[in-house]
C-alpha cells in the first residue's frame, strides 16, 4: 500500500503507517495524519490516464497540464423541451401580453418574478447540458477551474501547492469534486459518473506528484 504525505508529498514509509488506529506518520516532515483521509485522496491503482473516457480532453506536459470534461447530458433531451414550454409559456403570459399592449402592470409584473427567476435557472441548467464544460489546468503552479459554456461562466484562480487533497462526494443526488486545502472547491456537477471518476483520478495523480 503506497501512501504519500498530506503536507510535503513524500512517500511515507509502511513501517510507520498503524492501520488499527487509522494514523499515518511522516518523517519527512514530521506530521501525523489520518490514514482514511489519505487513502481517500490516493488515485486508483487501476486507473489509467492513457485511456481517457468520451467527452473528456487530456493535455499533460509535465508541469503544464489540463484536463477538460463536456457537460452534455442525454438529459437536454427532456429538458430543452421543457425549458420551452416553461420558460416560453409563462413568461409570454405574463409579460408578452403587456408589451403588445405596450401596458406595464406592476401586480402581474410581481407575480411573474418567481417564474423569471425559474426560467433563467432552467435555462442556464439546459444550457449546461448541452454546451456546458468543466476545465481544470495547471500551468507551472498557477491553477485554474472554469464551469460555463465557452468562455462564460464561473472562474476560480489558485495556486496548486495549496492543495491538500482531491475527494468526491458521496451523495448520489449530487455528486461532485472537492479540491480540499485552505479553501475548498467543488466542481464537475452534472459530470456523468464515468467523467467524474476519470477527472477525479487524474486530479489525484496530479496531487500525488
Amino acid at each position: 500500500m503506497e501512501v504519500n504525505c498530506s503536507n510535503c508529498r513524500i512517500k511515507i514509509d509502511s513501517n510507520n503507517i498503524n492501520v488499527s488506529k487509522d494514523t499515518a506518520y511522516c518523517d519527512s516532515c514530521e506530521s501525523l495524519t489520518s490514514l482514511s483521509s489519505l487513502l481517500e485522496s490516493t488515485p486508483s491503482s487501476t486507473f489509467d490516464t492513457a485511456q481517457p473516457v468520451k467527452g473528456v480532453q487530456v493535455l499533460d506536459n509535465g508541469y503544464k497540464w489540463s484536463i477538460e470534461a463536456s457537460n452534455r447530458s442525454l438529459m437536454a433531451i427532456f429538458l430543452v423541451p421543457f425549458t420551452l414550454v416553461w420558460a416560453g409559456g409563462s413568461l409570454s403570459n405574463i409579460y408578452g401580453t403587456q408589451l403588445l399592449n405596450s401596458e406595464f402592470d406592476p401586480v402581474q409584473s410581481l407575480f411573474g418574478l418567481p417564474f423569471l427567476i425559474g426560467s433563467i435557472v432552467l435555462t442556464s441548467i439546459t444550457l449546461m447540458s448541452l454546451f456546458g464544460r468543466t476545465y481544470v489546468s495547471n500551468d507551472n503552479g498557477k491553477a485554474l477551474v472554469f464551469i460555463g459554456i465557452g468562455s462564460i461562466g464561473w472562474y476560480r484562480r489558485f495556486d496548486w501547492i495549496n492543495i491538500d487533497r482531491v475527494t468526491e462526494s458521496e451523495s448520489s443526488q449530487n455528486k461532485h469534486i472537492s479540491l480540499e486545502g485552505s479553501k475548498r472547491l467543488n466542481l464537475g456537477w452534472g459530470l456523468s459518473s464515468e467523467k467524474l471518476y476519470y477527472m477525479s483520478n487524474f486530479l489525484k495523480m496530479k496531487l500525488k506528484r
